[in-house]
C-alpha cells in the first residue's frame, strides 16, 4: 500500500471513533432539539466513510462496486437527516417539520430508486470505470440526467435548511448566534464536494466528500463543546421569547445586552437596535428607575412614565446556569404590575376610610356616654341658683347646651378640629364645673398666642375633665388646673398639669386610669388616636399627694394648609 493510500485510509479511519464519541455525547442529550438526527447523521457518516475505505482499498472494479454500492445507502439519508436535524434544532414551526418529515421523504426513496435500478436504464450513472490516479486506482463514473436531478434534490434538501438555518440566526440572541453559524458552516462544506465529484474535477478522482465531513464534524464537535449546540436550549423565538407577556432582557458575560424581546421594547424602545454600545451598565445608569438591580438575583418595583401615563413594573436579574453549572449570561424579567398596584392602592384607600370611619364612629360613641350624674348635678345646681339667682342659672343653662352641643354633634366626615373650637369645649365644660365646686376649682389657659392648628376632636377636653375630677375634686380644699400651650421646634406643645391627690407611678405607666373607664373617654382611647395621627402620644408623670401632669405635642400645621 502506497503513502497516499494509508495516509487517506487512516485518516478516514480516525473519523469512526471520533463519530462514534459524538454519538455517545449526543445520546445523553437526546432531549435536546436535533439530538437524534444528528445521531442519525453520524452512523450514516460511519457508513459512507467505511464504505469508501474499503473503495480505495479494492484491486479491481467488482469489489469496489460492492463498496460503492454500500457507500450510497447513506448519500441520501444524510442529506434527509440533515434536514430534519436543522428544522428540529432551529424550533421550525410544527407543521413546517411535520410536513417536512414525511414529504421530504421522497428524496431517499427516489435516490434508492434511481440508483439501484440504474444497471436497467443506466440514466443515473451511464460507465464506470477503474482507473489508477497514479497512487490507487478509484472509480470513474459518466453522469447521466438523473444524478443531474438528484444533485439539484439534494441541493434543494441545502438551501431548505440554510434558509432556516439563516432565520433563526437573525432572530437568536448573539450567543446562540455563533452555534447557529457553525452548525451553517459544517452542514455546506460537503456541498462542495459534492459539486466536484460532479463535474469530475476533484484532484487524483478522489471523492472528497468523507473528508470533508471528517471537517464538518470537527466543526460540529467545536460548536458541540464551545457553545453547547446540544446543551442549551435554542431558544422557541417566536412562541416563548418574542411573545411572552414578561418583558425579557439578555445579557452575555461581557456585560453585552444580545437581545430583547418585544414586551421588552415597548417598555424601553431605545433597544430596538441593539449594537456593541449596548452593555447592561450603561442601560441601567441611564435608566435611573433600576438602580439597585445590578445585584444578583436582585428584585424591585419602580415606576415609569409611558406616554403621559403611571405604570408599575416588578424588576428581577438572574443567572443563566447550564446543568453542568456554567453561567452562560444573565436575564433581567420585567412584568407590568400596574393593575396590582391599582387595586392595592384601591384597597389602601377602603381600609384607610373604614378605619377613619370607625374612629369617627367610636368618638361618636364615646361622646354618648356623657354620665347621667353629670347631668344630674349640674341640673341640679341649675335649679337650685333659679330662684337664688336667676342670671347665674341663666347663664348655666346656655354653657351646658353649649358644652351638649359639642360633645354629642360634629361633622361626621372629620375626626380633625380647631384648637380655638376645642377651648370653646374646653371652656365651656369647666365653667360648668365652676358653678357647681365654685373657690375649690381654679382654671387657667397658659399661652400667649393660640396657635391656628387642627387637633384630633375630643382631646383637650377630656384631659382638662380627668384632671378636675381625679385630681382636684378628690382633695377636700380643691385645687388648680393649667392648660399649658407653647409652641417648639416645629411643634405645638400642651400640658395639662394640676396639683390633686397625684397617681401611683405602677398606674402611669400602664395607662391603668383608662380601664375602669371612670374619666368618661379614657386616656387610652385619646393615647391611641394621637399615636396614630403623629406617631406619638401621651406622657404622663405624677407624683402622689402632689399632682398629675399629661403632655404631648403635635407637629405646627395651619389650619389653613
Amino acid at each position: 500500500m502506497n503513502v497516499v493510500r494509508l495516509t487517506y485510509t487512516l485518516l478516514l479511519a480516525a473519523s469512526i471513533p471520533c463519530a462514534i464519541l459524538l454519538i455517545r455525547y449526543a445520546y445523553k442529550r437526546r432531549t435536546m432539539p436535533g439530538a437524534n438526527y444528528f445521531i442519525l447523521l453520524l452512523i450514516t457518516a460511519i457508513i459512507y466513510n467505511g464504505g469508501y475505505i474499503g473503495e480505495i482499498n479494492s484491486n479491481e472494479l467488482s469489489s469496489a462496486m460492492v463498496w460503492f454500492n454500500i457507500e450510497h445507502i447513506a448519500i441520501p439519508l444524510e442529506h434527509y437527516l440533515w434536514l430534519m436535524m436543522s428544522l428540529e434544532y432551529v424550533r421550525a414551526p410544527k407543521k413546517y417539520l411535520k410536513m417536512a418529515k414525511y414529504v421530504m421523504l421522497y428524496h431517499p426513496v427516489s435516490y434508492f430508486l434511481v440508483f439501484y435500478t440504474n444497471n436497467i436504464h443506466h440514466q443515473y450513472i451511464s460507465l464506470y470505470q477503474f482507473e489508477s490516479n497514479g497512487y490507487f486506482s478509484v472509480i470513474v463514473s459518466s453522469k447521466g440526467p438523473l444524478y443531474i436531478v438528484m444533485v439539484a434534490s439534494g441541493t434543494l434538501i441545502g438551501l431548505i435548511a440554510t434558509a432556516f438555518y439563516i432565520r433563526a440566526y437573525l432572530q437568536s440572541p448573539r450567543l446562540h448566534r455563533y452555534g447557529h453559524i457553525i452548525m451553517i458552516i459544517a452542514s455546506l462544506f460537503p456541498w462542495l464536494s459534492v459539486y466536484l465529484g460532479a463535474t469530475n474535477t476533484s484532484y487524483l478522482g478522489i471523492d472528497y466528500y468523507p473528508v470533508v465531513s471528517i471537517f464538518s464534524g470537527l466543526l460540529y464537535a467545536f460548536g458541540i463543546f464551545k457553545f453547547r449546540v446540544f446543551n442549551t436550549i435554542p431558544l422557541a423565538m417566536q412562541t416563548v421569547f418574542r411573545q411572552s407577556k414578561e418583558g425579557t432582557l439578555l445579557i452575555d458575560m461581557t456585560d453585552h445586552i444580545i437581545d430583547v424581546n418585544d414586551a421588552f421594547l415597548k417598555v424601553y424602545p431605545e433597544l430596538t437596535k441593539l449594537s456593541d454600545i449596548h452593555n447592561f451598565d450603561s442601560f441601567i445608569k441611564a435608566h435611573s428607575e433600576l438602580n439597585g438591580i445590578l445585584d444578583e438575583n436582585a428584585k424591585l418595583q419602580y415606576q415609569k412614565m409611558i406616554n403621559g401615563e403611571a405604570h408599575y413594573y416588578s424588576a428581577e436579574i438572574i443567572r443563566i446556569i447550564t446543568e453542568d453549572g456554567f453561567q452562560t449570561g444573565k436575564i433581567l424579567t420585567i412584568n407590568d404590575v400596574s393593575l396590582f398596584v391599582k387595586y392595592q392602592n384601591r384597597l389602601e384607600s377602603i381600609t384607610s376610610n373604614a378605619l377613619t370611619k370607625a374612629e369617627t364612629n367610636e368618638i361618636s360613641f364615646l361622646q354618648a356616654q356623657i354620665k347621667p350624674h353629670f347631668l344630674n348635678n349640674t341640673l341640679s345646681v341649675i335649679s337650685s341658683m333659679i330662684t337664688k339667682d336667676p342670671d347665674e342659672a341663666k347663664n348655666l343653662i346656655a354653657n351646658l347646651g353649649e358644652y351638649l352641643a359639642n360633645c354629642c354633634y360634629f361633622d361626621s366626615t372629620s375626626v380633625m378640629v380647631s384648637l380655638d373650637k376645642e377651648l370653646e369645649s374646653v371652656s365651656t365644660y369647666v365653667a360648668i364645673e365652676k358653678a357647681r365646686f365654685r373657690e375649690r376649682l381654679n382654671f387657667q389657659v397658659v399661652c400667649e398666642i393660640i396657635p391656628k392648628v387642627n387637633i384630633p376632636r375630643l382631646v383637650l377636653q377630656p384631659l382638662v375633665e380627668n384632671a378636675i375630677r381625679h385630681g382636684i375634686m378628690k382633695k377636700a380644699e380643691g385645687g388648680n388646673v393649667w392648660l399649658k400651650i407653647t409652641c417648639e421646634g416645629g411643634n405645638v406643645c400642651f400640658e395639662i398639669k394640676d396639683d390633686g391627690v397625684g397617681m401611683r407611678e405602677k398606674r402611669v405607666g400602664a395607662l391603668e386610669i383608662s380601664a375602669d373607664q371612670k374619666a368618661g373617654i379614657g386616656l387610652l382611647n385619646i393615647h391611641k388616636r394621637l399615636l396614630k395621627h403623629y406617631g406619638e402620644g401621651l406622657k404622663i408623670t405624677s407624683v402622689m399627694g402632689r399632682g398629675t401632669s399629661v403632655t404631648f405635642s403635635l407637629p405646627y400645621i395651619t389650619a389653613d394648609s
